[in-house]
Parts: C-alpha cells; structure tokens; sequence
C-alpha cells in the first residue's frame, strides 16, 4: 500500500507544480497587463489635455451642443491651437500699415477650428474680427487673412483630465479647470499640488481623422472625483448643544462627589462661600443657627 501511495504522489506532486507555475504565469500577466493599460491611460489623458489646453485656456462658455456656442470663443481657441502647434507663428509674415501684427491665411484657422470643433459649423460664416478684451484678433477680408497680434497672454486655466469615458463613437471627458494661480510654491522650492477652480464635462464626437469638441457642460465636483465631504467634522453633543451651566455639568458628571477627608457624599453636593463641599443636610442646619 505504503508504495502506491507513493506512485501516486508522484504525478500528484508534478500536476501541483504545473497548476503552481501557470498560476505564477497568469499573475505575471495580469500584473504586466494591469500597468501597461494604465501606462496607456495616462498617456491618452496626457494627449486629451493636449488637445483641450487652447480650449480651456480662456474658458469658453459652457454649451450642450455647438449651435449654443459662441463663435468668437471657439475662433479664438482656434487661432491659440495654430499658435500653441509646434510649428506655431514662426512660418507667417507680418502684415503692414496701422494693424501691426501677424498675418495669418483663414483656411489655416478654419483648418486648426475643424481639428478642434469638427464642421457643423458652416465655415462661411465664421470669419471675424474677436474682441477679447485683453486684445483683438482682426479679420481682413480682403486679404482673406487674420492679423493676430504681438503681445503676452496669460492664460485662466490649464485642463486636468481625471476619466475618459467611451460611449459608442462619442467619448465623455471630466475634465479640471486648473487656475494659472494653483501652483503655491513652499519651502525647498517644492509646490502644492493644485486643485481644480471647477469641472466640465467635455463631449467629443468620432470624425474621419480624429474626434472634436461636441459640449461642454459645467458639473459637479463630486460627479469627477466622486468625493464626500469627508473633511467636515462630524456633529457632536460639544458642537451642537447649547453651553451647559456649572451646576448641569456637575450633575452630568459621571464620578462620585467627595468630602475634604475623600470620602463619598451621597447627598446633593453644594459649595459654602469657602468653595468647601458641605450637604444637603448641613446647609438645613447652617441656615436654622442663622
């Protein structure tokens, strides 16, 4: 018997160590796997807020669908993507006259506004001049050219994109408005991590080369993050009662009461003017001698 056991636990011993090594294989794998699609999400992330960057820089108006956005925002980001590109403004002469600055052909912007908004928008349409305050992009119909000026702009927000979301041939971004202001520098030259001014929920459609901006719609932080309001203190008796008197203190008190020689009174405790505890019964007494 004692040798067929042991004919037996030979195969049982090989087919363990089988099921031990493929086991070890499959956790390999999945491990590989599990880093590489997160490798591969941040780097989608990284080309999304690439893309969003001269979108979000001048933070557009919120719009469900591109027939509610304003025009001037959307002509705007376009002309940012043209200067933000790697080739950027350097290929483009200067125009000359009164309206000094840099003369750019309209089918390059109507080129980079189809990359970042698609073409529902009839392009016929679109070219003007944009007043941004700050500074003006002027439209030279004649030249069929716009002239963008030289000058520094400090941009209101940089996008943060914290989950991608695929439905069909759309793809639902949340999205973080970062402020130029978030970075605060502390000690050893290191900065806090900045926390978004709000979040946006970003649509983008399937086009023939690429995807574009469909909506932008203005959420909730907690929709993005999916955080509680877990930094709030939680309501206590001490937070949420009123301050309770000497003497109600004194009778919540959970320890016995005791004399100057430490023994237990059991009667109501009160004080004389020397601050001494006398009872119930000696305060009677007191009173009848008086």
């Amino acid at each position: 018997m004692a040798k067929a056991k042991n004919r037996l636990a030979f195969p049982i011993g090989i087919i363990a160590g089988v099921l031990a090594v493929i086991g070890l294989i499959t956790v390999i794998r999945f491990s590989a796997d599990t880093i590489q699609n997160l490798a591969d999400k941040t780097a989608e992330k990284k080309e999304y807020e690439k893309m969003l960057s001269p979108v979000v820089m001048f933070d557009p108006d919120p719009f469900d669908d591109l027939t509610q956005a304003d025009i001037s925002q959307l002509l705007n980001s376009a002309v940012w993507a043209l200067l933000m590109s790697d080739e950027g403004a350097d290929k483009y002469p200067y125009s000359e006259g009164e309206n000094f600055g840099i003369l750019v052909p309209q089918e390059d912007i109507e080129q980079y506004f189809v990359s970042l908004f698609g073409t529902e928008i009839d392009l016929a349409s679109l070219h003007s001049s944009i007043d941004m305050s700050e500074y003006e992009i002027t439209y030279d119909a004649a030249l069929k050219s716009y002239i963008l000026p030289i000058t520094g702009v400090e941009s209101a927000y940089t996008p943060k994109v914290y989950d991608i979301e695929k439905q069909g041939s759309s793809v639902i971004l949340s999205v973080g408005y970062i402020g130029n202001r978030a970075w605060v520098q502390i000690e050893d030259g290191e900065y806090t991590a900045p926390e978004p001014d709000k979040y946006m929920k970003i649509t983008l459609r399937e086009r023939s080369g690429g995807m574009y901006i469909s909506s932008i719609q203005a959420v909730d932080g907690q929709e993005i993050i999916g955080t509680t309001d877990k930094t709030r203190a939680p309501e206590t008796e001490a937070t949420t009662l009123p301050p309770v008197s000497e003497t109600t203190e004194i009778a919540a008190s959970t320890e016995p009461l005791t004399d100057e020689n430490g023994e237990i009174v059991t009667e109501e405790a009160v004080t004389d003017e020397n601050g001494e505890l006398v009872t119930e019964a000696e305060e009677d007494t007191t009173s009848e001698e008086e």
